[in-house]
């Protein structure tokens, strides 16, 4: 490989990542060496290997999967219908515009705070804490989304007595489905905070349990290998599963934009 192609694939989108994560593992590893308190990545992987044999791994993680999973579950039904009601109406984006905007501001650890004290342990405080960190995520895009609908288009349905339902159907959620998208990406990466967070506070089970169990034992590598798991997840989620799914359902968006360009080119 010449300089040239080295080049090319170095500042490339893989080899870029690549690059990157090269650098990483050797700084943690220089790290890790020079530092008698900071674990390198052979003890953290060593730690983790213990735990997943031990099956600490798998039975944390489908504790934590049911949670979030219901939790975001009712945080995009609940947040794309906050979100229309805002985007769509005057009077609701007077009266709920602020309080959206002020569940936005609020941090994910002061929701888990507030739900372990309201709800104790269990699965409630980490659903409720779920469902509010996300929703005002989903609602403030999909709002955008709802606003950004041609007036003329609703000006037209109302001329012509188009029913709520279809109005709704075929000219609203078609243009808000891109804003609900990238949306849930923000509630995915905020519900998932807060449920850590959650679980770190009040839960006997879970990924944040287990996490603060190491951090109480003073056991450094068992709580890396905690938060080696939530970067892997989040990357996996993100990069693997919604990425490609964001791609996929707008192909037709990108082709659409692509045509007048070629025929432009043409």
């Amino acid at each position: 490989m010449n300089a040239t192609r080295l080049r090319l694939f170095l500042t490339g989108p893989v080899g870029a990542s690549l690059t990157a994560f090269v650098a990483f593992l050797l700084g943690w590893v220089v790290l890790g060496v020079a530092s008698a308190t900071f674990p390198g990545p052979g003890e953290v992987v060593r730690a983790l290997w213990l735990e997943t044999v031990e099956g600490q791994v798998w039975e944390n993680f489908a504790v934590s999967m049911r949670r979030f999973g219901i939790g975001m579950a009712i945080s995009v039904v609940a947040g794309a219908a906050l979100g229309i009601l805002i985007g769509s109406s005057q009077v609701g984006r007077d009266v709920l515009g602020d309080i959206n905007l002020t569940g936005l501001a609020i941090p994910a650890i002061i929701w888990a705070l507030l739900c372990v004290m309201w709800f104790g342990f269990g699965d409630l405080a980490p659903i409720v804490t779920v469902v509010l960190s996300a929703v005002p995520f989903v609602a403030v895009n999909v709002a955008a989304g709802a606003a950004a609908v041609p007036r003329p288009l609703t000006q037209m349905s109302d001329s012509f007595g188009v029913p709520r339902r279809h109005h709704m159907r075929h000219v609203v959620l078609p243009a808000v489905s891109a804003y609900l998208f990238t949306g849930i990406r923000f509630a995915v990466m905020s519900g998932w905070n807060g449920l850590l967070l959650s679980e770190w506070f009040g839960a006997s089970e879970g990924v944040g349990f287990r996490a603060r169990y190491w951090y109480d034992a003073n056991r450094m590598p068992g709580f890396l290998a905690w938060v080696v798991l939530f970067i892997v997840f989040m990357l996996v989620v993100d990069r693997l599963v919604l990425e490609r799914i964001s791609r996929r359902a707008f192909a037709w968006r990108d082709a659409t934009d692509a045509q007048p360009v070629s025929r432009a080119a043409a």
